[in-house]
C-alpha cells in the first residue's frame, strides 16, 4: 500500500491511500518526484503516475518513509 500525506504544524492532513504496491522484492526501483505549481507527480516503475496536491508552499520533500524495504541509495538531481 502507498500512502500520500502532508504534515504541517505537527498535524497530518487527510491522507490518500493507493491499494496497489508496484515494487518487487529483489529488484532495483526508480521513483521520480516532479514538482509542479499545484501538485507533485510521482512516477512509479509501473509507468502509472500518482498525483498529490501541494497543500502549502514547500521547498521539497523533507520526509519520505518506507517500511519493510531495504534502501540502497538515493539520488537527487
Amino acid at each position: 500500500m502507498i500512502i500520500l500525506n502532508s504534515k504541517r504544524d505537527d498535524a497530518w492532513g487527510e491522507g490518500r491511500r493507493e491499494s496497489f504496491f508496484p515494487l518487487q522484492e529483489g529488484s532495483d526501483t526508480k521513483i521520480c518526484f516532479q514538482y509542479e505549481q499545484d501538485k507533485i507527480i510521482i512516477q512509479l516503475p509501473t509507468g502509472n503516475p500518482l498525483s498529490f496536491p501541494i497543500r502549502f508552499p514547500t521547498m521539497g520533500t523533507p520526509y519520505l518513509a518506507m517500511k519493510n524495504l531495504h534502501l540502497k541509495s538515493v539520488i537527487v538531481t
